[in-house]
C-alpha cells in the first residue's frame, strides 16, 4: 500500500486521532515552561515522511533574565525604624501573599550597624497553630539548569527552575523551606544583586543532565550514546512492505521501515526506525508526556515532551525525545488508519517529580 503524504496537521488532532492511552489530568496550578513545540509542529509531510525535527526544545526561560525590574532599587514598604530584630536593626520590609503558606513579611536586617547593608533576610509569618510570629532566615537563591539527554546522546529539552530557599528553623539536616512563586523569586533575586547584600543571601546554580527512560520517565544523569553500537532487531518471518525516509531541511536523516508478518501487506505487526548511522531498531512505543515538576510547591512547572521507545536486536530498550519524528510518525498513523495498529503503542503520560536541594529529580510513585 502507499502511505500518503500529510498536508496538515496539529498538536490537537494528532492525540484525538492516536487515541493516546488516557485522557490528559488538567493541574490548575501547573504552568507550562516557556516552549511552543505544539505551535511549531504543525509541517507538511512529503513523500512518505518528510520533516524537520526539533532536536532542541529550549524551554530555559522560565523566568526571563531580562525581567523588568531595577535590581539595585530594593522596594521598601513600610517605615520600620524603630522595629529591631532579634541580631539587628530592620531596614527594610515587603509584604507578600504565598499562594501555598498565605502571607507573610520578608524583613531586610542589619546586623553590623550600618544601616546601608543588611546582613541577613528574614521571612516572618504567623504560625496558627501556635497565634505566634515565626522567623525563618533566607539562605539562597537556587537555580537548576537542566539539559535532556537522549539514549542516542542527542540534546532534547532544556529548562530552568528557580527556588528560594529558607531555612526550616530545625535540624540543619532538615529540607528547607522552598519558595517557587514567582513574585517571592523576582524579589529575592534583585536582594541577590543589590549592592546593599553583605553576605546576607547567595546565588547557587545546579547544571543537571537528565535522560528519557522506562515509561518515558526523566531519571537523572543524561543519557550517553549507547545505541550507536546496539545490535539490529531482526524479525525472521517479517516481510518489508514499505519504507519511508525522514528528512530534516531536504537532507535524509533516518529511514522508517514498515515489516508485515503474515499474508495481508494492509497492515503491519512492527515498524523499525534507522537513524543514519546507526542501527535498525524497532520502534515500539510514541509517548506524549507531561513533567510537573515540584507538584506541590506554590507554581508547579510543567513540560511536554515526544519520546519514542525503540529495542535493539537483545531486547534493550531505548529512549529517545525527538517531537518532529514522534509527531510525523503520527501523521502517517492518522493518514493510515489501521496501517500501523498492531505495531505501534501511543501513550499519554502524566509524571510528577520532587527535587532535592542539589536538583536531583524523582518521579512520585501514584496509584
Amino acid at each position: 500500500m502507499t502511505i500518503r503524504p500529510v498536508t496538515s496537521a496539529t498538536l490537537v488532532s494528532n492525540l484525538n486521532q492516536l487515541n493516546f492511552e488516557g485522557k490528559k489530568k488538567k493541574n490548575p496550578n501547573a504552568s507550562q515552561l516557556t516552549h511552543h513545540t505544539h505551535l511549531k509542529l504543525a509541517v507538511p509531510l512529503a513523500a512518505a515522511m518528510t520533516m524537520a525535527p526539533l532536536n532542541v526544545l529550549d524551554s530555559k526561560n522560565v523566568y526571563k533574565n531580562d525581567l523588568d525590574i531595577k535590581k539595585n532599587n530594593i522596594e521598601y514598604v513600610d517605615n520600620i525604624n524603630s522595629r529591631t530584630d532579634n541580631d539587628g536593626v530592620v531596614i527594610g520590609s515587603k509584604n507578600f501573599v504565598s499562594k501555598k503558606y498565605g502571607p507573610y513579611r520578608v524583613d531586610l536586617v542589619s546586623t553590623d550597624g550600618n544601616d546601608g547593608t543588611f546582613e541577613k533576610v528574614v521571612m516572618v509569618s504567623k504560625n496558627e497553630l501556635i497565634g505566634k510570629l515565626t522567623k525563618n532566615e533566607v539562605k539562597n537563591l537556587v537555580t537548576y539548569n537542566y539539559q535532556v539527554i537522549s539514549n542516542d546522546g542527542s540534546e532534547g529539552s532544556s529548562f530552568q527552575l528557580k527556588d528560594v530557599f529558607v531555612d526550616s528553623g530545625l535540624d540543619m539536616n532538615v529540607t528547607p523551606f522552598v519558595y517557587n512563586q514567582k513574585d517571592i523569586v523576582d524579589y529575592i533575586e534583585k536582594l541577590v544583586d543589590s549592592p546593599k547584600n553583605n553576605g546576607a543571601i547567595k546565588r547557587l546554580n545546579y547544571n543537571r543532565t537528565i535522560r528519557p527512560s522506562d515509561n518515558a520517565n526523566l531519571q537523572n544523569v543524561g543519557g550517553e550514546d549507547i545505541m550507536k553500537n546496539a545490535p539490529s532487531y531482526k524479525y525472521p518471518s517479517g516481510k518489508l512492505v514499505n519504507t519511508s525516509n525522514v528528512e530534516d531541511d531536504g537532507k535524509i536523516t533516518g529511514i522508517l521501515r514498515f515489516y508485515s508478518c503474515d499474508e495481508n501487506d494492509d497492515n503491519v505487526e512492527y515498524v523499525t526506525y534507522q537513524k543514519n548511522g546507526y542501527p535498525e531498531l524497532k520502534l515500539l512505543y510514541l509517548y506524549e508526556s507531561t513533567h510537573t515538576f515540584e507538584p506541590y510547591s506554590e507554581e508547579p512547572k510543567s513540560l511536554t515532551m515526544y519520546i519514542m521507545g525503540l529495542v535493539d536486536g537483545n531486547h534493550k530498550k531505548y529512549y529517545v525525545e525527538d517531537p518532529g519524528l514522534v509527531l510525523g510518525i503520527a501523521d502517517l498513523m492518522q493518514e493510515n488508519p489501521g496501517f500501523m495498529d498492531n505495531a505501534l503503542f501511543p501513550f499519554s503520560k502524566d509524571i510528577k517529580y520532587l527535587l532535592t536541594p542539589k536538583g536531583a529529580i524523582s518521579p512520585i510513585a501514584e496509584d
